[in-house]
């Protein structure tokens, strides 16, 4: 005649445990939940504001690649707007909120597609938060089509 354990203690630990549907939901559960916790880490990592957001390196591109009534964004590091024909200005490309990168230029701001603060695409100050500091400012130079911006 074949008994069974009446206790966790009498169970043979070595013996395979079979997945009950319990275990199945926890293991499940406890995944979901590490995927949830990594998944926000990684999307927040680019809105850390522990790094230094003021660029020390000169930059250079081809003055036709940023557009009329627009602006791109170069190397990571900076923004730079022609809001006019020949009228160039050139911003940190870190949003001062929490120091994403912002990656679109309109006609009217520079976007920050984290938490959507707008910045002037001729001063840099603030259009709309929640960042409150403007992007820092930086000299920006056109000779023989080519722009040069002046790192600090």
């Amino acid at each position: 005649m074949t008994t069974t354990p009446n206790s966790p203690a009498e169970a043979d630990s070595t013996a395979p445990a079979d997945p009950t549907r319990r275990r199945v939901m926890k293991t499940a559960g406890v995944a979901g939940t590490v995927a949830v916790i990594g998944g926000s880490v990684a999307a927040t990592s680019a809105c850390s504001s522990d790094e230094d957001a003021e660029p020390t390196k000169d930059s250079s591109l081809p003055a036709s690649d940023v557009p009329v009534g627009s602006g791109t964004v170069i190397e990571d590091t900076y923004v730079i707007t022609q809001p006019k024909e020949g009228e160039f200005f050139a911003f940190s490309s870190v949003c001062t909120h929490q120091g994403c990168q912002v990656t679109r230029v309109t006609e009217e701001a520079i976007v920050c597609p984290c938490h959507s603060s707008n910045f002037s695409v001729t001063t840099g100050e603030v259009m709309s938060g929640p960042a409150e500091e403007p992007l820092p400012k930086y000299e920006v130079s056109e000779s023989g089509g080519t722009l040069t911006v002046k790192g600090k």
